[in-house]
């Protein structure tokens, strides 16, 4: 069934570049603030909209339209001239109808598409030539070649009806991101229940803390210029241009903010657009990605908290995210350093990659709040984030349409600095029997354990699923037990027929696992991992070749930064974790992409040895590369004053 709209599903016609006169807008505002006395809520909320709209009204009023708009380039004369001259000829065949002048037609049809060609590639050719990285060319194009926007498709509704209008589209994400944010169902917890009960009848003593201007200033000067902003349209990059009665006024409403444990409601809106993920049915609303626009003043206020919230949480040592000092390659080295080890004692490894549903979407706020209340955070700090959580809510965004707003009942909002640390301490007690280890990244989740009979390590990880299952179902934790992986790490030595269960449905063993970007083979080769990572290669290869390619003007020196820059970090990324465990037919295959990448860059002769070539452009072998990486991993590593990092240094 087909829906018509009764008006056409587009936008308007793109707006005219603007800029903004800041030194305009910094003498402008300076009047207009006015610093208050700030003793209750309603004076913040009073004060956050005065000072919103007096920089809204200064932005507006300091705007003006650029002198140097992008006019469309016409073709040359020579070649409309030609074109006429087509279009004459096709005319006088439509009217005589005379098998000459139908001739004459198609090979001037020829000629116009054969000057159209050299005119497009020598336009191509001219712009090429004056890509740079000071002004940031090669930077957009890149991201145009590599990013490439899919054809906008209508939406399937659950009926299975399509949907082209664009509000109406913007209600189906509304209706899809709103069941998203849900809590997952459990059972009552007076546990909880009671804590909650316990802070909400605890007089709550005004908080001494306070932000200085200096403080605002230094966390403003480092927010970043080219992001968009929030419902209220302030960038950071007005944030910037503030005078300092702005700055002043700002650390006063952040001040009373804490001390009445208050996150103002206006901050709470967010503006939600939808990216459509690569390679999935883009018809399908929840094949997008949600990428969530808040207030830029709020953000400022929500790193202040943080800052304090970090004095007071302890992060578990198995979590290697949202930590200093730490990253995805630091658990990937631990975990296989790990694994190499039971492997070279004759053990086998049990492991399973638990995959959790919607894990920072579906966060149960008042199972939060109390694991908060058990972390030694202060009372007045603990409310503060009650506030931040509660009464939040969103609109989809899509082009100039926006949906109705909704509420989010659920989880630790995307976008905010506060939102990993929340959900670390919402899993920080995860549950663990002795022989069981746990590797935390962020949401990713593994457990594994080994003994030299595999069916004995699968008896141990069989009651730590049992522990968890409990564990996730008390927090209301959902996990996608199809989407859950186990693989028995070490020589294949016999069959397999004993199994894991979990949520009542055995898990298949697999010959691998895909775990913060490497693939793990079951004999840690990560011969998969490599094949993998050199499709990828190749295909961001192909999005690049147009300027790439040996026929391209892009100076030579420009084509080797962009493969530095996009194509090689594409191979070596995690280089640290298999670069002493991958087979020699690994590396000559790995080789073999610089070597081809390198001569079509260059058109080098095919009598140039690949020696010769790198030694000519200053470029080292992709296994030195990987040496040098880990030479300086292993040093980082050394001086940590993490002991389960720096004991993974010999």
């Amino acid at each position: 069934m087909l829906n018509i709209s009764s008006r056409p599903s587009m936008g308007g016609p793109p707006s005219a570049r603007k800029r903004i006169n800041w030194r305009k807008f910094q003498t402008e505002l300076t009047p207009q603030i006015k610093n208050i006395r700030i003793t209750t809520i309603e004076d913040i909320n009073k004060n956050i909209d005065q000072l919103t709209k007096t920089i809204q009204s200064e932005i507006k009023n300091c705007s003006y339209e650029s002198r140097t708009q992008d006019q469309p380039k016409s073709l040359p004369d020579d070649i409309l001239l030609e074109i006429d001259t087509k279009r004459l000829l096709l005319k006088n065949w439509q009217r005589t109808r005379d098998p000459r002048v139908k001739t004459l037609y198609n090979a001037q049809v020829s000629h116009v598409k054969d000057i159209l060609t050299r005119h497009r590639q020598s336009e191509w050719n001219s712009f090429t030539a004056t890509l740079n990285f000071k002004n940031k060319s090669i930077y957009k194009l890149n991201r145009r070649l590599l990013h490439k926007q899919p054809a906008c498709q209508p939406l399937k509704a659950p009926d299975g009806t399509k949907i082209y209008d664009t509000n109406l589209k913007a209600a189906l994400f509304a209706d899809t991101m709103s069941a998203q944010f849900q809590n997952n169902p459990g059972p009552p917890s007076p546990e909880v229940t009671n804590s909650i009960q316990r802070l909400r009848d605890l007089v709550n003593p005004p908080s001494e803390e306070y932000v200085t201007p200096k403080e605002v200033s230094g966390i403003i000067k480092g927010l970043p210029s080219a992001k968009a902003p929030g419902e209220d349209g302030i960038t950071n990059k007005a944030l910037k241009h503030l005078p300092k009665i702005a700055i002043i006024l700002l650390a006063n409403i952040y001040t009373s903010c804490l001390r009445l444990s208050y996150f103002p409601d206006q901050w709470k809106k967010a503006q939600i657009v939808m990216i459509p993920k690569p390679m999935k049915n883009h018809q399908m609303p929840d094949n997008h990605r949600p990428i969530s626009l808040l207030n830029t003043m709020s953000k400022i206020f929500e790193r202040i908290i943080l800052r304090k919230l970090n004095i007071h949480v302890k992060t578990r040592c198995e979590q290697h995210a949202f930590r200093t000092g730490h990253s995805m390659i630091t658990q990937l080295i631990t975990l296989t350093d790990d694994l190499n080890q039971r492997s070279q004692k004759g053990e086998k490894t049990v492991a399973v990659f638990l995959d959790v549903a919607k894990a920072f979407d579906r966060v149960w706020h008042e199972g939060l709040i109390h694991k908060l209340t058990l972390s030694n955070v202060p009372h007045s700090l603990i409310v503060l984030i009650e506030s931040f959580l509660k009464g939040r809510t969103f609109k989809i965004k899509i082009s100039d349409h926006l949906s109705t707003s909704r509420n989010i009942e659920a989880g630790v909002p995307q976008g905010s600095c506060l939102s990993p640390l929340l959900y670390s301490v919402y899993i920080n007690d995860f549950p663990t029997i002795g022989p069981v280890t746990l590797a935390l990244f962020a949401d990713d989740t593994l457990l594994y354990t080994s003994n030299h009979n595999y069916k004995y390590a699968v008896y141990k990880l069989q009651r730590q699923l049992d522990i968890t299952n409990d564990w996730l179902t008390k927090w209301r934790i959902q996990l996608n037990v199809s989407k859950t992986v186990a693989v028995i790490f070490g020589p294949r030595s016999q069959k397999q027929t004993m199994k894991l269960k979990l949520q009542n449905q055995h898990l298949e063993w697999s010959n691998h696992a895909k775990y913060l970007g490497v693939t793990f083979n079951h004999d840690l080769s990560f011969d998969k991992h490599i094949k993998n990572t050199i499709r990828k290669a190749r295909g961001a290869w192909a999005a690049l070749h147009p300027i790439l390619n040996r026929n391209s003007t892009v100076p030579l020196a420009n084509k080797l930064t962009i493969y530095k820059i996009y194509l090689k970090p594409i191979i070596l990324y995690a280089a640290p974790v298999w670069r002493n465990r991958i087979r020699q037919s690994s590396w000559k295959q790995i080789e073999i992409f610089q070597s081809v990448a390198l001569r079509t860059m260059t058109g080098a002769h095919y009598l140039v040895s690949n020696l010769n070539l790198r030694n000519s452009m200053s470029i080292e072998t992709l296994q030195d590369e990987a040496l040098h990486l880990s030479k300086n991993l292993a040093h980082t590593l050394s001086r940590s004053k993490y002991p389960h990092l720096s004991c993974l240094v010999p």
